[in-house]
C-alpha cells in the first residue's frame, strides 16, 4: 500500500497529527493536511520572493543543504536504524487514559533528561525565575499529549539560545516493518516514530556540523520558516494543549 494513501487510517488512529511535519520511506518531505486525508509536500514560495532572498542570501544554499542532510537522516535511520536520530514514537489515543484527546508522545530518556538539564541550567543562571522553571519541570514528562510535547521539542533552546530539536513524523509502512529491529519498542508495535530533523551525524567529512543538534548552524532560515510554518498549518496551536483549555473537549 502507498503510504500516502494510508493517511486517513493515521490521523484516525493518532488523533492530532495534523499539520506537523512528516516524511515516508521515499523521503517526500511535508505534513498531513488539516482536513486529514492527504500528504501534502512542503514547499518554500520564498525562492520566489526576490525581497526575502536579498534579506536572506544563504537562503537558496541552505535549502539545498536542507534537502541533502534530510536524505541522509532517512537513509541511516532505515538502513541502520540509529537510536540517536530518534526523540520517541507516538501511541494511539486511549480513551480516558490520559487527560488529552489526541495521540500520545512517548519520548525517549535521554531527550527527557537532556531538556531537564537545560531547565536546570537555566534556573542556576537566573534565565527562568523559580516558579516559571518548577512550572516547566512539571511538564517534562517522557509521556504527554502530541500538541504540548511537540510544541515544546520545536520551541526548546538551551541556555544559549539554542535549537537542538525539530521533531519529524515518520511512519513505517507494513510491508517495511519486516525485519526491522534494534529500536525499542519495535516498529511492529509502534510504527509512527518521531525523528530530529535537527539530527547530524557525528564524524569528520561532514561539512562543518559537529553531531547532533547542529543543524541550526547550516539552516538557520529554513528552520525559522519551518517553525512559522507549524502555526501557519496550525499544528503549533497552544489553544489544544490541556493546560490551556477551560474544559476538555
Amino acid at each position: 500500500m502507498d503510504e500516502n494513501s494510508a493517511i486517513p487510517g493515521l490521523v484516525s488512529e493518532y488523533a492530532g497529527i495534523q499539520g506537523f511535519y512528516f516524511m515516508n520511506t521515499r523521503g517526500e518531505f511535508g505534513y498531513i493536511a488539516a482536513d486529514g486525508r492527504a500528504f501534502a509536500k512542503e514547499h518554500f514560495p520564498e525562492l520566489d520572493d526576490p525581497e526575502f532572498v536579498a534579506q536572506h542570501p544563504q537562503f537558496i544554499d541552505e535549502l539545498h543543504r536542507f534537502t541533502h542532510d534530510l536524505n541522509v537522516l532517512r537513509l541511516r535511520y532505515m538502513d541502520a536504524q540509529e537510536p540517536d536520530i530518534e526523540l520517541g514514537y507516538l501511541r494511539p489515543m486511549r480513551e480516558g487514559e490520559f487527560p488529552w484527546r489526541t495521540a500520545t508522545l512517548v519520548l525517549r530518556r535521554d531527550v527527557v533528561e537532556s531538556l531537564y538539564a537545560d531547565y536546570d541550567t537555566l534556573l542556576a543562571q537566573g534565565v527562568k525565575d523559580p516558579s516559571e522553571a518548577s512550572a516547566d519541570n512539571e511538564s517534562l514528562q517522557d509521556t504527554r499529549g502530541i500538541y504540548h510535547g511537540m510544541d515544546d521539542l520545536a520551541s526548546h533552546q538551551d541556555n544559549f539560545g539554542v535549537y537542538h530539536y525539530f521533531p519529524l513524523l515518520f511512519y513505517w509502512p507494513p510491508s517495511l516493518r519486516a525485519g526491522v529491529r534494534g529500536l525499542d519498542p519495535d516498529v511492529d508495535a509502534a510504527p509512527l516514530r518521531v525523528l530530529n530533523l535537527m539530527w547530524r551525524p557525528t564524524g569528520s567529512g561532514y561539512g562543518d556540523d559537529t553531531g547532533i543538534g547542529q543543524g541550526h548552524q547550516r539552516c538557520t532560515t529554513v528552520f525559522s520558516l519551518l517553525r512559522d510554518k507549524l502555526a501557519a498549518h496550525g499544528a503549533i496551536d497552544r489553544k489544544q494543549r490541556v493546560e490551556n483549555r477551560f474544559e476538555l473537549e
